[in-house]
């Protein structure tokens, strides 16, 4: 026998006696490279804010339903001398307008009606009160889109149409109402901007109350994502018309709050979710100047769970893989319901995108 053969053998009759002995042979190997990606399901993920949002949202609205009109003026206040903001530039006071205010447009007309006259019931109450006239018309501009419809404007119909210009009429005399009161509130402003879109103001008189609106309050950040909508070629803008907006008003801002002025912009255009890609409908927008605007918040607000997850949906977007891998390596299984809207699909594609070598 070779001595190669009998070296086998002997460890024949060891591993043999081992194993006939009853002991586990462990086997081991170099790990290989673990696969920087795996399709598995996300986690719809509430963040601290978006619990606040909802918060807010829900004891409005549970005050107006008690018929608890002081709370709602004392919070209307607070908020308003607050001014507290949220990470995107909205101001918590929209919150509280949305719990008052808001219509689900799925709602049938009957129910509509009973929460209007909620609203109603508190002018009675409180008839010096801007807040609730505010509300009445941010309630009765709801109201109007439902009987118009979402769809462009030869899926229209005439009934639609007629019902929509009375209800915007009807609000437009809501805030009429308010502006007559010594309360000066931001969203009366914001308010009769989506009055004036939906009447199809001209630029000059629209133009007119964005500069009113913002002498009176220049960081109520929806003075401008409101005009910025305005101004999409679909409503009253030309071509490129909103991108240079955005631009001209980060200008007059200094250091890094330009950038971030302008990232906040693009991620409200991007949160109407009207182009499928928002940079391809929009080659005006400078990605390079959302990128630092997003850079910067996360500098402010490292760990944003929004911030990163509006940034790496925003990469998809202009096919920036670069700096979305390590975005969705940070966020994760975490799937920000405010900012993907339980768009879970969307969620694994953009993530396959980034991750995936």
């Amino acid at each position: 026998m070779s001595e190669a053969k009998m070296l086998l053998a002997i460890a024949g009759l060891i591993l043999s006696a081992f194993i006939s002995s009853g002991a586990q042979l462990t086997v081991t190997s170099t790990p290989s490279k673990a696969p920087s990606f795996q399709d598995v399901e996300p986690i719809p993920t509430h963040t601290d804010e978006s619990k606040k949002r909802k918060a807010i949202f829900v004891a409005a609205r549970q005050q107006l339903t008690d018929g608890d009109f002081d709370t709602l003026e004392k919070t209307a206040q607070a908020l308003r001398d607050s001014k507290e903001s949220y990470i995107h530039g909205s101001w918590a006071l929209k919150s509280f307008y949305l719990g008052v205010a808001d219509i689900d447009y799925s709602l049938p007309d009957a129910q509509c009606i009973e929460f209007l006259n909620k609203i109603r019931a508190w002018i009675s109450a409180k008839p010096n009160s801007a807040t609730a006239h505010i509300a009445l018309a941010h309630a009765l501009i709801d109201y109007a889109w439902k009987a118009r419809g979402i769809g462009w404007g030869d899926s229209v119909s005439g009934e639609g149409g007629t019902l929509m210009e009375e209800r915007l009429a009807e609000a437009q005399k809501a805030l009429e109402e308010a502006r007559k009161l010594p309360t000066k509130c931001p969203e009366w402003w914001a308010t009769a901007q989506s009055v004036a879109l939906g009447q199809s103001w001209d630029k000059k008189r629209y133009f007119a109350l964005f500069d009113e609106a913002t002498k009176l309050e220049p960081d109520y950040i929806d003075f401008y994502s409101n005009t910025v909508l305005y101004l999409q070629p679909r409503w009253h803008g030309e071509e490129g018309e909103s991108e240079k907006f955005i631009e001209d008003h980060a200008n007059e801002r200094n250091g890094v709050d330009a950038d971030i002025f302008y990232a906040r912009m693009v991620w409200s255009l991007d949160s109407r979710r009207l182009d499928k890609n928002l940079f391809d409908a929009h080659p005006a927008l400078s990605w390079a100047r959302t990128a630092s605007g997003f850079d910067q918040l996360l500098k402010r607000y490292p760990d944003s769970l929004s911030v990163k997850s509006e940034y790496a949906r925003l990469c998809f977007k202009a096919h920036d893989k670069k700096r979305a891998s390590p975005l969705y390596q940070q966020i994760g299984l975490n799937m920000d319901v405010r900012v993907w809207f339980d768009d879970v699909a969307s969620f694994r594609v953009y993530r396959k995108w980034a991750l995936e070598e």
